[in-house]
């Protein structure tokens, strides 16, 4: 009981301890994630704190910049005994901005949003004896053009300088994690 008892007290001495700045003004941050939702995906990420100080107690952060992902992933299907796939690639190239929140000291709690080009490209595989067979329809995935994503995330620095990066929303996985350096 005792050691349940000091366990709880050591918590919330850590949760009601002043946040220091985890993302402050002129901070640079540089991300490698690997996410899961369109197959494997591999995603990178650069940001830059541009103003930090918001709120009333001054733990608030705005950063930007440039997100580059990348995804491969295989569909097939099968029916009357015709075997269809597509191979596809997914390539987003983007901007992204981040309002960064600390709560509780050496967690970067963050959401924003994604503004990018998406460039995807398949490949169609099968066949059938049917010349007039047409399985192209099944699965379509040749599209690119504007996109727009929304994320929510946090960081735990294990250091000064790196920390262990989860993040939700959409970009080429709709689930991340990774290592984030800050310089």
């Amino acid at each position: 009981m005792k050691k349940l008892l000091f366990f709880i007290v050591w918590i919330a001495s850590i949760l009601s301890v002043h946040a220091q700045d985890a993302f402050m003004k002129g901070d640079n941050l540089i991300s490698a994630k690997i996410g899961i939702g369109n197959g494997l995906a591999f995603s990178g990420t650069y940001e830059k704190c541009i103003l930090d100080g918001l709120f009333r107690n001054e733990n608030g952060a705005i950063g930007l910049g440039g997100y580059l992902g990348y995804a491969h992933d295989k569909v097939e299907m099968s029916e009357q005994g015709i075997t269809v796939g597509c191979k596809y690639n997914d390539i987003i190239i983007g901007v992204q901005g981040n309002l960064h929140m600390q709560f509780v000291d050496r967690l970067d709690t963050y959401a924003g949003a994604m503004l990018g080009y998406e460039i995807v490209n398949s490949k169609h595989y099968g066949q059938s004896d049917d010349p007039n067979f047409d399985y192209s329809h099944y699965l379509e995935a040749d599209v690119s053009g504007i996109t727009f994503s929304l994320h929510v995330g946090a960081r735990y620095y294990l250091t000064d300088n790196i920390s262990a990066n989860v993040e939700l929303g959409y970009g080429v996985a709709f689930a991340n994690i990774g290592l984030s350096y800050r310089f």
